[in-house]
């Protein structure tokens, strides 16, 4: 307080007191004339503006600064939030998958089983189905087997005795000819 009265009290002093007597053709801000008075008004400007700094822009720099303090530390907390939301349903995922994919090759392994085994229901059924027409076919075969020998020896009987007509006059039994083609 003591050096402000002081500083007041040099400006208030005529400047004729710390000039030379000739004036200065030079920059008016170097005249020592003038430095108490600049140095008053530098004073009472900084003091001023220390005050206005120190009551209104500090204060709301503070807070401003202190807001973006806790915005970003919600915005961490929601992201870390977020983050262990995101590996929950991952590892759901995952796991989802993981089971689908068990599932998936239990009813791979049921549906090759039931092919397997159809596949070899049919083949049983086809193996017993070509049997039976393997035997029938035997069977038709025989009968015409048998057909056909008696149609073959009634027609040998018939060419022999149409022969026999030709060349012999007594004529042999059927029966005979027949012992004697076998």
């Amino acid at each position: 307080m003591k050096q402000l009265f002081k500083i007041a009290l040099l400006t208030a002093v005529s400047s004729s007191v710390f000039a030379e007597d000739q004036q200065s053709a030079g920059l008016p801000q170097m005249d020592i004339s003038t430095f108490p008075s600049q140095i008053f008004w530098l004073i009472v400007t900084f003091s001023i503006l220390y005050v206005f700094m120190w009551k209104f822009v500090i204060p709301k720099l503070r807070i401003t600064i202190e807001e973006r303090r806790d915005k970003i530390s919600n915005d961490i907390n929601e992201a870390e939030k977020l983050k262990s939301e995101a590996e929950e349903i991952l590892n759901k995922y995952k796991s989802k998958i993981t089971s689908s994919n068990q599932d998936a090759v239990k009813i791979i392994a049921e549906a090759k089983k039931q092919s397997d085994e159809y596949t070899e229901k049919v083949k049983r059924d086809n193996k017993s189905k070509v049997n039976a027409m393997i035997e029938e076919s035997n069977i038709k075969i025989a009968e015409q087997e048998k057909k056909s020998k008696s149609e073959i020896e009634k027609a040998t009987l018939e060419t022999i005795k149409s022969i026999s007509e030709k060349f012999i006059d007594k004529l042999p039994s059927d029966s005979d000819i027949i012992k004697k083609l076998n």
